[in-house]
């Protein structure tokens, strides 16, 4: 059985804050605990938002059910007076993750059945003592980079793999169907957006921007023209002298999929050769034969569209490092 890092964080957590709770003598010391436990989130981000939402909400919760209990007494009106004042209250001021929490401060003060500044200290106490430790636990974050790195060498190699099946079925008319590692390439792409935004989630403090979480953006619209190219190809039934200088392009491009490569060159080539074939290639001299160049021109049409997403992601990745390199010529 594998324990996630997450699990084990939680559990740590629990412990710490209900034993901290149970030695300094604080009533209702497992509270402490499922505080503890609530502030553990999938990001630091989020387990701060979290823990300031219970701290206001909690406070706001002490500070209304003192006054109410106070006022109208220890009954079950005043509390279900207490939930239709306080319920719409916590939502209107988006303080929703508070609300277990609140609940249970609440059902300590009505159990108590008065308010008195040791159940004040009390409770504020355990709501300090779970936050903290479950904020402090919830700082240790697993490393995420080399899983990003595996899954975009994944993606890099599925994408090399089409260009070469597409070249192949502009040569020879045959396409391999590889409908499997398509859907597998669209896994590989929502689990590297999914990391690239928890490392983000992570960056306490820091600039909240992420040049993976672009790469997979970028190699999600470029799948998606990719399956365009797919149909297209499929399309191709009948081998023409075209084709040729079509698919070595292609296989080219399939060369050089990698993150760092530019595609200016490439676009360069590819207008070249999208002009020649308007320019200078005869009129087809069939119906079958006028729908493949048909096909062979929006596949080009459809790789200098993939072209030009590479090559936007290009400028950025220039203009990241050249920012990044700023900072530290400042810091220095």
């Amino acid at each position: 059985m594998k324990i996630g890092s997450r699990t084990l964080k939680t559990a740590v957590a629990a412990g710490i804050a209900m034993l901290i709770a149970e030695t300094i003598h604080l009533d209702y010391y497992v509270f402490a605990a499922i505080i503890a436990i609530l502030s553990i989130q999938e990001t630091r981000k989020k387990s701060f938002r979290a823990s300031y939402e219970r701290v206001m909400a909690s406070l706001i919760a002490i500070g209304m059910g003192a006054l109410m209990f106070t006022l109208l007494g220890y009954s079950p009106a005043t509390l279900t007076l207490y939930f239709v004042m306080f319920i719409p209250l916590v939502q209107q001021l988006k303080l929703q993750d508070g609300m277990i929490t609140s609940v249970v401060i609440l059902t300590h003060l009505y159990t108590e059945g008065r308010f008195t500044i040791e159940l004040f200290m009390n409770e504020l106490l355990l709501i300090a003592i779970g936050v903290g430790v479950g904020l402090i636990v919830n700082m240790y974050m697993p490393a995420l980079d080399r899983e990003i790195e595996r899954i975009k060498d994944n993606i890099d190699r599925a994408l090399a793999v089409y260009f070469y099946d597409i070249a192949a079925c502009v040569e020879t008319g045959i396409y391999n169907d590889h409908a499997m590692m398509l859907l597998k390439t669209r896994d590989y792409l929502k689990q590297g957006k999914d990391l690239a935004l928890r490392r983000m989630g992570n960056s306490i403090g820091k600039r909240n921007e992420d040049m993976d979480y672009l790469y997979f953006r970028m190699r999600e619209r470029q799948y998606d023209i990719l399956k365009r190219i797919v149909d297209n190809a499929r399309e191709i039934t009948l081998v023409v002298d075209e084709a040729k200088p079509v698919a070595t392009f292609l296989r080219l491009v399939g060369d050089n999929v990698n993150e760092l490569a530019d595609a200016s060159a490439f676009l360069r080539e590819l207008d070249a050769t999208i002009d020649h074939y308007r320019k200078n290639v005869p009129l087809p001299t069939s119906r079958e034969e006028f729908e493949v160049r048909s096909s062979l021109l929006n596949i080009l049409s459809d790789v200098k569209s993939y072209l030009i997403l590479k090559e936007r992601y290009i400028l950025l990745l220039k203009e990241h490092g050249h920012a990044r390199e700023h900072r530290a010529e400042q810091k220095d």
